[in-house]
C-alpha cells in the first residue's frame, strides 16, 4: 500500500520550555511505521533552547511544521495546532511523553477494521525510555451507539487513571474541529474529549500500551497541590453540565460521579504530597473541601468506585486526619 494511499495524519504537539525532552517526543513520532503524518509543533512563547529545536527539525523534516506564538498555555497551543492542521485524521501528543513506533497505525487499523469513528490505545506512566510494562494479549472493545460511548468514557474516567486524555487517541479531523480547548486552564482534555465522544456512533479500545506520560514529579496529576490544580472544579462543573442535557439517567448520575470526586481527589493530593504555599492557607483549604466532600460522599458511595476508594472517602469525610495521619507516620518509619 503506498504512501498516497493511507490518508494524512496531523500530530499537534505543544512545546513550552521543553528543551530538555523534546528531541525523544519527536524522534518516536518521527519513527512512526505509519507513513504520512504531518508533525506540528507550536512553540508556546519558551524562554529556553525550545524555538530552535523546533525550527531546526522543520528545517530538516519537511513533515514538521514549527509554528511561534505569544504564551498562552497548552490549550491555546492545540487550538493553534488545530487550525494549522491538514490532517484527515489529528492526534495529540505533550512535548515530554513518548510513543510506540506503531502507535498511529495501531489507531489507524483499528478505526479501519472496526469501521470506528475514532480509537484509543492504553498509556502507561513512565519515568524514562527503560520503563518495562508487562505485554498482555490484545482486548479489543467496540463500543456502538453515542449514548454507549459517552457511557464508557465516563464510567472508565472513574476506574482509570489516564482516560480523559485525548494524547492516546485518533479521531477524524472534522469532529476534532469543531470544538477548541478551553484556554488558560488545565485538566481542559476532561470535557474536549467528551465532546469529541458525542459525535461518534462507534468508538474502538485497545488494551495494548503505546504511549508513555512522563512522570518527572511535576505532573498535572501528581505531586504537591498547586493552585492551577483548583481548575479541575471547572472542567468537572463543565462536564457535569453537558451531562445533564442527556436524557439518559446513567449518563447524568456519571456526570455528578465526577464533580463529586474533585474535592476528594483534591483533598487526596494534599494528605499524599502536600500543598503549595502559594495556594493560600492550607486549614482553611482543607476545612473548604472536606466541607464541600462531605456534601457529595453519598454519590461517591453509589458510584462504580473500587471498595478501598469508598473507604477513602468516608475517612475523609470523617476527618481529613483520618488520612493524613497514617501516611505520615509511614513516611516516618521509612
Amino acid at each position: 500500500m503506498s504512501i498516497e494511499n493511507y490518508p494524512l495524519i496531523s500530530v499537534i504537539i505543544p512545546v513550552y520550555n521543553a528543551e530538555k525532552y523534546l528531541k525523544r517526543c519527536v524522534n518516536s513520532v518521527l519513527a512512526q511505521t505509519y507513513p504520512n503524518i504531518e508533525i506540528i509543533l507550536i512553540n508556546d512563547g519558551s524562554t529556553d533552547n525550545s524555538q530552535t529545536i523546533c525550527e531546526e527539525y522543520s528545517r530538516l523534516f519537511p513533515s514538521i511544521k514549527s509554528l511561534n506564538k505569544n504564551n498562552g498555555g497548552q490549550s491555546s497551543a492545540r487550538n493553534v495546532g488545530l487550525n494549522s492542521a491538514k490532517g484527515e485524521y489529528i492526534g495529540f501528543i505533550d512535548s515530554d511523553d513518548w510513543i510506540a513506533p506503531d502507535m498511529y497505525m495501531t489507531l489507524y487499523i483499528l478505526i479501519m477494521n472496526n469501521k470506528a469513528d475514532g480509537a484509543q490505545i492504553d498509556i502507561i506512566l513512565a519515568s524514562d525510555q527503560s520503563t518495562i510494562h508487562n505485554e498482555q494479549k490484545e482486548e479489543i472493545e467496540t463500543i456502538t451507539g453515542r449514548e454507549n460511548i459517552l457511557q464508557y468514557y465516563l464510567d472508565a474516567g472513574t476506574r482509570r487513571s489516564g482516560e480523559y486524555s485525548v494524547c492516546r487517541c485518533l479521531f477524524p479531523s472534522y469532529i476534532c474541529k469543531k470544538y477548541s480547548f478551553r484556554e488558560g486552564k488545565v485538566n481542559e482534555d476532561i470535557d474536549y474529549k467528551y465532546k469529541i465522544l458525542s459525535e461518534c456512533n462507534r468508538f474502538v479500545v485497545s488494551n495494548k500500551v503505546k504511549y508513555y506520560y512522563f512522570q518527572s514529579g511535576n505532573s498535572t496529576t501528581t505531586g504537591i497541590l498547586k493552585k492551577r490544580d483548583f481548575d479541575l472544579f471547572e472542567a468537572a462543573g463543565i462536564l457535569m453540565r453537558l451531562t445533564e442535557k442527556e436524557n439518559n439517567k446513567k449518563i447524568q448520575f456519571l456526570g455528578k460521579v465526577k464533580y463529586a470526586r474533585t474535592p476528594f481527589s483534591l483533598l487526596c493530593r494534599i494528605a499524599y504530597y502536600g500543598i503549595d504555599n502559594n495556594c493560600g492557607d492550607r486549614k482553611t483549604i482543607i476545612k473548604k473541601l472536606t466541607s464541600n466532600h462531605r456534601r457529595n460522599v453519598f454519590i461517591l458511595l453509589k458510584a462504580p468506585l473500587p471498595i478501598s476508594r469508598k473507604i477513602l472517602a468516608i475517612a475523609l469525610a470523617i476527618n481529613f486526619k483520618c488520612l493524613s495521619l497514617p501516611i505520615s507516620l509511614i513516611r516516618k518509619v521509612r
